[in-house]
């Protein structure tokens, strides 16, 4: 039924011609990455051991979400800024962006309040969960500068509990017929939107909660989400959420229906469990997620100041076959060191056409990519 951000991109970004660079363009080597590999680009910083924050093009303070256009470019939502900035294919260290939306807090058709999670749909337009705005806003493919969101999912600046209600949703994804599915985290739910979409339509699915109506939490289980923060989906139609406050990633099967189980769990062994760790099966509030073109998924390991990867078949409790951010799966960055081997928060993360990795690193106020 649905594709992801991180899978659509994939097939979008792959037919990609000669754009060049070495952070874009289908004429890239697969990405090998090691254990605890090195990044070799930062944005938002003029080095891998700075960490201050700023307003300028070239400066983010708190990015928590991106994605990939279909030229190669990266869209970071640049959160304590209230603002969207646009990063050209083949962006080197400290480069400036070339496209800025928004840039102070308001509730008008190009502004935001603390944005989070972007999603691109097919005609290269994109999705925005406006946090405390309490909706999320689509902007239409070749937006300038500036320009105004075109739909507005949720009532602007009014949380609720209902189909068309959201209460600070973080997440959001698109899927193949060009509907979208809603992180709305203070509901503790997962909400589906079917296409065509329009400005103020109710939502169809819901996920976490058993009806529209409740949107509590209770105790850690296959039905249930606590504080779920990133969505996204496989090439079978599935999809991955990342449950925060439960320390897990669920994975739920197409078709769906309300109140549906998940049917896999990463970071715990069984859906009963809630407990974080840092170790090689284990995760500790996961927030962003990204699916790679082999069907692995990356997984935004905030907690434990790392990302993870888990390559299929997958199983419950399964170990992570690769890790960035660390040398090792149980390290955490006591230190709390910036460099361009470790991370101090990742938040979110998005793959590259080749299977390079960008990296949102939220308490550093930057973005890093790994070859």
């Amino acid at each position: 039924m649905s594709h992801g951000s991180g899978f659509l991109l994939s097939i979008v970004l792959g037919n990609l011609s000669g754009s060049g660079g070495s952070t874009g363009g289908a004429s890239c080597t697969a990405a090998n990455l090691a254990l605890g590999e090195t990044s070799t680009v930062v944005l938002g910083q003029t080095n891998f051991t700075s960490s201050g924050f700023g307003s300028g093009l070239n400066q983010l303070h708190n990015p928590q979400g991106m994605t990939h256009d279909s030229a190669g470019g990266l869209w970071v939502s640049d959160t304590q800024n209230n603002r969207m900035l646009h990063f050209p294919a083949g962006a080197t260290t400290n480069g400036t962006a070339d496209l800025s939306i928004g840039g102070a807090f308001g509730t008008a058709l190009n502004q935001f309040n603390n944005p989070q999670a972007i999603a691109m749909d097919f005609a290269g337009g994109f999705w925005v969960a406006d946090y405390l705005n309490h909706r999320v806003l689509h902007f239409p493919s070749g937006v300038v500068s500036n320009g105004n969101a075109d739909i507005v999912i949720g009532t602007t600046g009014t949380s609720g509990l209902s189909t068309t209600l959201l209460n600070s949703p973080r997440g959001v994804t698109v899927d193949s017929s060009g509907g979208i599915w809603v992180v709305d985290t203070g509901n503790n739910r997962l909400l589906h939107f079917s296409a065509p979409l329009t400005s103020g339509k109710p939502a169809d699915i819901v996920l976490g909660q058993s009806s529209f109506t409740v949107g509590s939490t209770t105790t850690a289980a296959a039905a249930t989400l606590a504080n779920p923060n990133s969505v996204t989906a496989d090439s079978n139609g599935g999809i991955w959420v990342s449950d925060a406050g439960y320390h897990r990633v669920l994975h739920y099967s197409s078709p769906f229906s309300n109140g549906k189980s998940a049917d896999l769990v990463l970071g715990q062994f069984n859906f009963g469990t809630s407990s974080p760790a840092a170790s090689q099966t284990g995760l500790w509030t996961p927030t962003g997620l990204s699916m790679d073109a082999a069907g692995g998924l990356w997984v935004a390991d905030y907690g434990n100041r790392r990302a993870v990867h888990y390559s299929p078949l997958f199983f419950n409790g399964q170990s992570a076959d690769h890790v960035l951010g660390e040398p090792d799966y149980v390290t955490n960055n006591p230190n709390l060191t910036v460099s361009a081997q470790q991370l101090l928060g990742p938040n979110a993360l998005t793959v590259s056409p080749c299977g390079q990795l960008w990296v949102a690193d939220y308490s550093a106020s930057r973005v890093l990519y790994y070859p």
